[in-house]
């Protein structure tokens, strides 16, 4: 057995009220009861009325005996109860022997609940890290995480604290079940060396335990405030950010004079780290908006200022506009950039667990190494698909940004960047289920910049990809062209998909406007389309469609210029 189980055994008379007769171990004592108390006792006094399965336990018993006379041997799920009325989980293995010319029965008591505790916690951990990575309010991670313990623990009673910036000060993070008196109370008050449990334990960055509040010499100011709810018994440890600064404080208390089991002791230890990365990331995701607010009252400042003529209100304009981008993009990327910084905080964080546990030789099972490999594959492929979309949002943002100085003209067949375009199409996304009909003919020559319209082009066939048939249903995308009498040449993209509301029509080219928000969608791909055919183009796209029939994309290019194509001979 390891570490987290505990074994006892006791001798039984095979009689219908299988009186114990003699203890092996000191499982008596895990109970509750001295081992001499337990002569003579029925097995039935030391089991709750009724086990798990509904059946009363002395019923249950008598059947157990008949069936264990039949076979010698017999192993079942159990329910034991202490002398404080607790009922603990155990494994009963039976067999049945002969001692002194007396049928007897040896019963090995398996102690699970520590097992199944740790099985909660872990699950409970799961849950909890990926409420802080899906976003979830802190205030309802911290509420989730005080019950998961709470509903753990007989009579106890659990509050996060939050330590203020400036270092001093706490604020109430959670605490549901404590009296909504004491929690006023508790705002605003200032750690030290001797400031109750919480105060104390921030202070000095250690845990803190005390067994009696109307006595220790920590709660001197105030037991005033506990004890009139009748609060008695208070531990706390330190909530720690990732650079190890205290950030707060998870404390367990009770109604009664007591010390903290192992398990307790476990379970703070674990939820008072799962504490520190939820608010953790809440204060990053504060910074976050407090930059895009800074950022933004900066436009307004300077917009304001640049208002007395109409050059300033042109420029005003333009850095709003900018102001509006680059808060966007921080959005953008603090995303995928903090799911991917969450995901390798949590393998860090396991990571060293396991480094302690093979620091300190505990033993380690099977099954922990197997979640351990199953949680590291989930994380690292986590990190990858958030760092893989950062890419493909700076890439966005390069396309954006580079300028006609990369750009190179050089004569190209119109066909070949289609079917160029719609290969990188292929590459990146799965469109088995969209035929494309590329309706121009071989040797449709052009002098111009090949790459900035394959590049339009790619997103125009990856848009009606993604949007047109998003429900997975068969479809087709034609392009065409045609020349106009304004020398103008108009390439066509048309698909018979599911079409556009009015509202997305007319919001189409807005940056960071989507309608596929928390599956991928960045809102930046029709608005790179649009700047680019309207700028180094120097020609101009719109689109035509209605929720049904399809969309087309008109992409008019003029012939002559510097910033246009040309028809070659």
């Amino acid at each position: 057995m390891d570490d987290m189980t505990r074994v006892a055994i006791l001798l039984v008379k095979a009689t219908p009220e299988l009186p114990i007769v003699g203890t092996a171990s000191g499982h008596a004592k895990l109970l509750g009861y001295d081992p001499q108390a337990l002569r003579g006792m029925p097995l039935s006094l030391l089991c709750p009325q009724h086990q798990p399965d509904g059946r009363t336990s002395a019923e249950t018993l008598d059947h157990m005996l008949v069936e264990l006379r039949r076979t010698g041997s017999l192993s079942l799920q159990w329910s034991l109860q202490t002398r404080t009325g607790e009922t603990r989980p155990h494994e009963l293995h039976l067999t049945l022997t002969e001692r002194d010319g007396e049928t007897q029965v040896a019963v090995c008591l398996v102690d699970v609940s520590r097992m199944q505790f740790a099985k909660v916690l872990n699950q409970a951990k799961n849950e909890l890290l990926e409420m802080v990575a899906t976003g979830q309010p802190l205030q309802r991670v911290l509420d989730r995480l005080t019950g998961v313990i709470e509903s753990q623990f007989e009579g106890l009673y659990s509050t996060v604290l939050l330590l203020d910036l400036d270092g001093r000060h706490v604020h109430v993070g959670a605490g549901p079940r404590m009296p909504a008196d004491y929690m006023r109370a508790l705002e605003g008050l200032e750690i030290g060396p001797a400031a109750g449990s919480c105060g104390t334990a921030m202070f000095d960055d250690r845990l803190v335990i005390v067994d009696d509040i109307a006595t220790h010499p920590l709660w001197t100011q105030f037991r005033g405030l506990a004890l009139p709810h009748g609060l008695r018994a208070c531990w706390s440890a330190p909530i720690h950010g990732p650079d190890r600064r205290v950030v707060g404080s998870f404390a367990m208390y009770y109604r009664e004079v007591r010390r903290p089991s192992p398990e307790e002791l476990a379970a703070l230890n674990t939820v008072s780290h799962l504490a520190g990365i939820a608010v953790d990331q809440e204060r990053r995701a504060e910074e976050r908006r407090r930059a895009a607010q800074w950022l933004e009252e900066q436009v307004q400042q300077r917009t304001a200022e640049l208002l007395a003529t109409q050059d300033e209100l042109v420029n005003s304009r333009k850095l709003a506009a900018l102001g509006r981008l680059l808060a966007g993009i921080a959005h953008e990327m603090n995303t995928p950039l903090g799911n991917a910084l969450l995901s390798a905080s949590a393998l860090r964080a396991g990571s060293a667990g396991f480094a302690q546990r093979m620091a300190d030789s505990a033993p380690l099972r099977r099954q922990e190494l197997t979640d351990w490999v199953a949680q590291t594959a989930a994380g690292t492929e986590l990190v990858e698909q958030n760092v893989d979309r950062a890419l493909r949002l700076v890439n966005r943002f390069r396309q954006l940004t580079e300028g006609s100085g990369r750009a190179v003209r050089s004569r190209f067949d119109l066909r070949q960047a289609v079917l160029q375009a719609w290969a990188r199409v292929q590459s990146h996304l799965s469109v088995e289920h969209v035929q494309l009909a590329c309706e121009l003919p071989d040797g449709f020559m052009l002098q111009g910049y090949a790459e900035v319209l394959q590049q339009v082009l790619e997103q125009l066939l990856e848009n009606a990809c993604l949007h047109a048939f998003r429900n997975g249903g068969g479809g087709q995308i034609h392009v065409g062209a045609r020349r106009g009498a304004d020398d103008r040449l108009t390439l066509e993209v048309r698909d018979n998909g599911a079409g556009m509301p009015a509202a997305d029509l007319a919001r189409a080219f807005e940056p960071f406007f989507t309608t596929t928000f928390g599956q991928g969608g960045s809102g930046l791909g029709l608005f790179v389309a649009h700047s680019l055919a309207s700028g180094m183009l120097g020609g101009g796209l719109e689109l035509d469609s209605q929720p049904g029939q399809g969309t087309v994309a008109r992409l008019a290019l003029p012939l002559r210029g510097d910033a246009a194509l040309a028809l070659a001979a």
